[in-house]
C-alpha cells in the first residue's frame, strides 16, 4: 500500500486530463463481516469463526479515468463467542461472548492504477477487467451486549477488571478507516460486477464491550468481503481538456520618441548640473547627490545629513555609531558599549548578574540560567525554585518540583475460606515484584481481608493470607526489610466505587491481600 500511495498522487496530473463517459455510479453489494478483537485469536483463527452477513449500498462519483471517491453505507453484524475455539483451555472456561449491530457510514476514496477505460481503441469501451485501491474514513456505530459468564465467579476472569469494563462509560461511535482492494468486471451498458475486500481497522478496544479483562493493549478491527453491482448515469458531455500551451510573451508597443525641446541649460552654482536637476542650485554639488555638497563624505548630502561634521551610515542620516546597537552617538548615553534603544543605548540594569535584564528577569535577586527565565533551581530537577513544591529535594515536573508518587495500589483475590489465590492474580503478583525489583526507593505495605460473612469463623485468616503474600515476595528475592505485613479480618471493607449489584461478586472483592506502595 506504502509503494502504490506515490504513483497514485504522481498519476492525478495526468488524469484529470482523462474523462470518463459516466459522471455517477450507483450500487450495492452483499458480503461478510469478520471480527478480531478480545473474544478472537488471530493466529487461531484469522476470523473465519465470527462471520456475520453484511449489506452496503454507495454512491460514486468518477473524477478521471484513474480517480473515484464513493459514500459508502453498511449495515452488518459484529460477534464474538469463546466458545468457537477449542483451545487454549482457558478460553473455553473463560466462556465470554458478545454480539452487536453495526452501520457504518465512509467516505472512500478509490484508485485504478490500469484505468477504468483504455487509452487506445474504442474511448468510451470500459475494460473488461479493472482492479482498484481503496483508501477511506469514516465512523461506525456499535452497541455491544456481553454476556460475562461470571454468575457464579469465573477463574478465568478478573473480577476487578470485568467489573471496570461493565462501569465503562463506552462511546457508540467509532472512527474506521477502512483499506483494501477490489476488482469490477464489465457487464451490459457500463455497468459492472464487484469483488471487494478491505480491512477496517477502528480506534476503539470497547467495539466488543470488552477491554481490560480481555487485551487491553490492541484496538479492535474487522474485515469485509463483498460482491455487488453498479450501474452508472449522468452522462459526461465535456469534452477531453487538452494540455494548456505556453503562451509566448506579447512584445509590448514601443514608446514613441517624444519629439526634442530646445534645452534650456542653466547653472546658477556652476556645478556642471542644470538648475532644473539641481537640488541644491545656489552651492555647488555632486552629481551622485543631485548637485548638493556632502562634506564628510559619507555619501549622505549636508542638507540632509544630520551629523555633517562626521562621517556616518546612511540609515542614521550620516550620523556616526561607535558600538554598532544601532543608536547614533548623538543620542547614545553609552556610545562605547552596545545596548538598548529603550535605555538610549546603555544595557537594562541587571542586579544578580546572570545576563537576564532586572525587568525581564522574575527572580531579579537571585541568579538563574536563560532556560528558567533568570530563576535557579537549586535541586537541579528541570523546576525553577519559584515554581518548586520541594525545592532542595529533586522531583519531576509532573509533581511540580516533587518526587513522584508512589504507584497505585494492588489487589490479589483469594478462594473463599481459603489461603490460596485464583490464577488470575499471578500476573498483579509479577507486577508488584517487577515494580519492588525496578525502584529501590519502594516498600510495600501488605494488608490482608476477609468478607463478613463466610470467612467470620476461619481464625486468623486474613493474617495467613497477607503473610503468605509476604513469603511469596521474599521468594522473588525482595528483602524482608522492604516489606511489612498484618491481617484486619474483615474490619476495612472494600472502597465502596467497586461494588456493584452482584452480592457474589462484592464478597469475591472483599476476600483480598491489598498491597500498598509507599516512599521514604
Amino acid at each position: 500500500m506504502k509503494k502504490l500511495l506515490p504513483l497514485f498522487f504522481l498519476s492525478l496530473p495526468f488524469a484529470i486530463f482523462s474523462q470518463t463517459p459516466f459522471i455517477w455510479d450507483f450500487g450495492g453489494k452483499l458480503g461478510i463481516t469478520s471480527y478480531q478483537g478480545d473474544l478472537d485469536a488471530l493466529k487461531v483463527n484469522a476470523g473465519f469463526r465470527e462471520i456475520n452477513f453484511s449489506a452496503s449500498v454507495y454512491l460514486r462519483q468518477n473524477f478521471s479515468n484513474k480517480f473515484a471517491a464513493r459514500a459508502n453505507l453498511l449495515i452488518g453484524k459484529l460477534a464474538g463467542d469463546d466458545a468457537n475455539f477449542a483451545e487454549p483451555e482457558w478460553r473455553v472456561e473463560r466462556g465470554l461472548r458478545f454480539e452487536s449491530p453495526l452501520v457504518e457510514l465512509t467516505g472512500i476514496a478509490e484508485y485504478y492504477p490500469l484505468g477504468m477505460y483504455p487509452k487506445k481503441g474504442k474511448a468510451r469501451a470500459r475494460q473488461i477487467a479493472t482492479p482498484y485501491i481503496l483508501f477511506g474514513i469514516g465512523g461506525a456505530y456499535a452497541n455491544p451486549t456481553v454476556f460475562w459468564n461470571d454468575e457464579n465467579g469465573n477463574e478465568q476472569i478478573d473480577p476487578q477488571k470485568a467489573q471496570i469494563d461493565k462501569n465503562a462509560k463506552t462511546k457508540k461511535i467509532h472512527i474506521v478507516t477502512p483499506m483494501g482492494f477490489g476488482i469490477r468486471f464489465l457487464l451490459k451498458d457500463h455497468s459492472t460486477f464487484e469483488l471487494e475486500g478491505a480491512l477496517r481497522p477502528t480506534f476503539a478496544d470497547y467495539l466488543d464491550g470488552v477491554s481490560q479483562a480481555g487485551n487491553p493493549n490492541e484496538n479492535d478491527w474487522y474485515f469485509t468481503a463483498q460482491i455487488g453491482f453498479s450501474y452508472p448515469f449522468g452522462k459526461n458531455k465535456a469534452k477531453n481538456k487538452p494540455i494548456a500551451k505556453t503562451e509566448e510573451p506579447k512584445e509590448e508597443p514601443r514608446e514613441k520618441p517624444k519629439p526634442k525641446q530646445k534645452d534650456l541649460f542653466v547653472d546658477t552654482d556652476k556645478d556642471g548640473i542644470a538648475d532644473l536637476d539641481d537640488d541644491c542650485p545656489q552651492v555647488p554639488g555632486l552629481k551622485s547627490l543631485r548637485g548638493c555638497p556632502d562634506k564628510d563624505g559619507d555619501g549622505v548630502s549636508d542638507k540632509d545629513d544630520l551629523c555633517s561634521e562626521q562621517p556616518g551610515s546612511i540609515e542614521l542620516k550620516g550620523c556616526p555609531d561607535s558600538d554598532d546597537d544601532g543608536i547614533p552617538d548623538k543620542d547614545d548615553k553609552c556610545p562605547d558599549e552596545p545596548g538598548q534603544a529603550a535605555y538610549r543605548g546603555c544595557m537594562p540594569p541587571d542586579k544578580d548578574q546572570d545576563g537576564i535584564a532586572d525587568n525581564e528577569d522574575p527572580c531579579p535577586d537571585e541568579a538563574g540560567p536563560l532556560a528558567f527565565g533568570g530563576c535557579p533551581d537549586s535541586d537541579g530537577d528541570g523546576v525553577p525554585d519559584k515554581d518548586d513544591k520541594c525545592p532542595t529535594i529533586a522531583g519531576t515536573v509532573a509533581q511540580k518540583g516533587c518526587p513522584a508518587l508512589p504507584p497505585p495500589d494492588k489487589a490479589i483475590y483469594f478462594r473463599a475460606s481459603q489461603d490460596n489465590w485464583y490464577k488470575t492474580s499471578d500476573e498483579t503478583l509479577d507486577e508488584i515484584v517487577e515494580t519492588l525489583k525496578n525502584d529501590a526507593s519502594l516498600k510495600a505495605v501488605i494488608s490482608g481481608h476477609t468478607d463478613e460473612s463466610a470467612e467470620t469463623a476461619t481464625v486468623n485468616l486474613s493474617e495467613i493470607r497477607a503473610k503468605k503474600i509476604y513469603d511469596y515476595l521474599i521468594s522473588k528475592g525482595i528483602a524482608a526489610a522492604r516489606l511489612s505485613h498484618a491481617g484486619y479480618g474483615s474490619s476495612r471493607p472494600v472502597d465502596k466505587k467497586l461494588l456493584s449489584d452482584d452480592p457474589l461478586l462484592n464478597q469475591q472483592l472483599r476476600r483480598r491481600v491489598e498491597v500498598r506502595f509507599t516512599r521514604e
